[in-house]
């Protein structure tokens, strides 16, 4: 082998590139191949006979007789690992047009056998698997991607859910630790601008891909879509953006009021199936989002008609939109803005006692229909437990706090204008949300205050009293109470949507500066969503229940490695195959009828020349 230097020119530039080249006898005579294109390598002509030679060296296993400079041989076994990798993969296109070959036996040396290239394959897996069912081949030839887009966005859906991260995180994942190049069987070359093209491109798209992934899903699972979920979420952002139209400041759902915030629209069925979603301004009112999704709704093919029940919480729930719901003729289920009514609303109904999932948590309910709604009023002892808890903290730290302050007014040396008690008084009622339910009595003389008294006032007694209740109202006059509580408890699976979306695909935080590249960050999450709303579905069904960082945690083990060993005829040869899957992956696998190995072995061998044997 040798290397050859060629010198192309355009627009009057000079580019100089390096190939590997080596000698080959054919039927016509000697001929030369090139073997690796290198680039341009930066050593001094006199050291590439040397670099060539250690390239050969690393190739077959063969160890030089002189020392070699650190340099060279870290670079020779970069470019020996490329060319091992490419003659893999030439390898791989043949096999996977053959059936399985005869058994082959090799006499080998066993300390001469060593592991390289490990790659994850796993996730990966069954992620390909499951984009092959969603048909996104088809989807985006649709969309008029090129090839290359194809892959760069199969990449990116894939790596948000088996290692989350930003786009150049992706690239370094996709180039050093997971097999998806194998899986995806391309070799186009992976960097980070080419993702983030793409997953704008992904955006812009946005609508008619979801279209194809919600139609997809309900084909392949025969959802029903009676109950449409809505809710909002938000995220927050490392960095100011200043110069940004969405990124906003706002309540933190995460309670980062600290950073500017963007906000997630998602429509969700009752499986947890998402359907729709918009990405809004950090700080928008939540009731006025909801309209612009119905009439969306309204729109959407094999649509979600008036037989559909849209279920929304308080927060969204307000009367404008209550009106809007009608007028679009759709059924609704809200959590009610009001948490109680007169005795006398409920004075024609039963309390009744309903169990929950678990068969002994209980749940009180009075159901009343009245002007062509239903209410149902209910105390939950599991949320009055928890609002207690919540609430009692927050007025011991309150009074605790009121305490500080009013005994720092004996002391001496302490600031006791009557302006600054005021601001520290009210920097402690916005940080527990609590001041409304006390009567605080600051008593002042000359600019400076003397006395502070407090005490619970009758909204703080009620407050305490009205812990565990809720209630729900409807236009479905032709549920039970049980049905209306169990539709609402539905609404949990849009919140564990969003927690999937933030804990186990990278939603949180958001880097990017542009919005364009927050926007595309976002949808990409949501795509992957749809993906993996589909893998955890299969799974329930057989009764694996894991949520999806464990199973990634399972499958993180399952790698596809390169083993190289030499013969008794001092050839090298080149095996990769993936080893095989433990007890608890096969059973994953085996539950959504997948392949427990998605790639078949492969073999290079390479012989031992003349030259090497002198």
């Amino acid at each position: 082998m040798f290397i050859r230097e060629t010198i192309k020119r355009r627009k009057n530039k000079s580019y100089i590139h390096h190939k590997l080249v080596e000698s080959v006898r054919t039927p016509s005579g000697p001929r030369q191949r090139i073997v690796l294109n290198l680039g341009k390598i930066d050593h001094p002509k006199d050291k590439w006979k040397e670099l060539a030679n250690a390239i050969e060296d690393e190739l077959h296993g063969q160890q030089g007789l002189f020392a070699l400079d650190p340099e060279i041989k870290s670079l020779a076994k970069h470019y020996a690992r490329i060319i091992v990798k490419e003659r893999l993969s030439k390898e791989s296109e043949q096999i996977e047009k053959q059936p399985d070959k005869e058994i082959v036996y090799e006499t080998i040396d066993i300390n001469s056998v060593s592991n390289s290239d490990s790659r994850t394959i796993g996730v990966e897996h069954i992620v390909t698997n499951s984009m092959r069912e969603y048909n996104l081949d088809k989807i985006f030839q649709e969309l008029k991607f090129n090839e290359n887009q194809i892959d760069y966005a199969k990449m990116l859906i894939a790596g948000r859910l088996a290692h989350p991260g930003s786009e150049r995180e992706t690239v370094r994942w996709i180039n050093e630790n997971s097999a998806i190049c194998e899986l995806l069987k391309t070799d186009v070359k992976v960097y980070d601008n080419a993702l983030h093209r793409t997953s704008c491109l992904l955006m812009e798209n946005h609508e008619k891909i979801e279209q194809s992934l919600s139609g997809t899903a309900r084909e392949i699972f025969d959802l029903k879509e009676t109950v449409i979920l809505y809710d909002l979420t938000n995220t927050y952002f490392e960095g100011s953006k200043r110069n940004s139209k969405i990124a906003k400041p706002g309540r933190s759902k995460e309670r980062r009021n600290d950073r500017p915030l963007v906000t997630l629209a998602l429509t969700v069925d009752a499986d947890g199936f998402p359907k729709q979603s918009r990405i809004l301004d950090g700080n928008v009112s939540e009731p006025g989002t909801l309209e612009d999704i119905l009439n969306e709704l309204s729109k959407a093919k094999d649509g979600f008609g008036a037989e559909k029940t849209i279920v929304i919480d308080a927060g969204i729930a307000s009367d404008d939109n209550i009106k809007i719901i009608k007028q679009k003729q759709f059924k609704y289920l809200a959590v009610s803005r009001k948490r109680s009514y007169p005795e006398d609303f409920w004075s024609d109904c039963t309390e009744k006692d309903l169990k929950l999932y678990d068969k002994k948590t209980m749940l009180k309910v009075k159901l009343v229909k009245k002007d062509g709604e239903a209410w149902l009023h209910c105390h939950s002892e599991l949320k009055e437990a928890k609002e207690k808890a919540i609430l009692k903290k927050k007025l011991e730290k309150f009074e605790q706090e009121l305490k500080g302050i009013r005994d720092g007014l004996k002391k001496k040396g302490t600031r006791k204008k009557y302006q600054y008690i005021i601001e520290r008084i009210g920097r402690i009622k916005e940080r527990y949300g609590v001041g409304s339910l006390y009567d605080i009595d600051i008593q002042q003389a000359e600019g400076k205050v003397i006395k502070i008294e407090y005490s619970k006032n009758p909204k703080g007694k009620a407050k305490q009293k009205e812990v565990g209740n809720y209630i729900l109202r409807t236009n479905r006059l032709d549920l039970t109470e049980e049905e209306i509580s169990k539709i609402h408890r539905s609404l949990t699976t849009v919140e564990d949507s969003f927690r999937s979306m933030k804990s186990h695909l990278g939603l949180r935080p958001i880097h990017h500066k542009r919005d364009d590249a927050t926007t595309a960050h976002i949808f990409i999450t949501v795509i992957a969503y749809h993906i993996l709303a589909g893998i955890l579905k299969k799974l329930r069904r057989n009764g694996i229940h894991y949520n999806w960082n464990t199973i990634r945690n399972i499958l993180s083990t399952h790698v596809r490695v390169t083993t190289t060993f030499k013969t008794e005829d001092e050839s090298t040869i080149n095996v990769r195959n993936s080893i095989n899957p433990t007890i608890r992956q096969q059973t994953i696998y085996d539950a959504l009828k997948i392949k427990k190995q998605p790639l078949k072995k492969i073999k290079i061998v390479t012989p031992l020349t003349k030259k090497q044997k002198m």
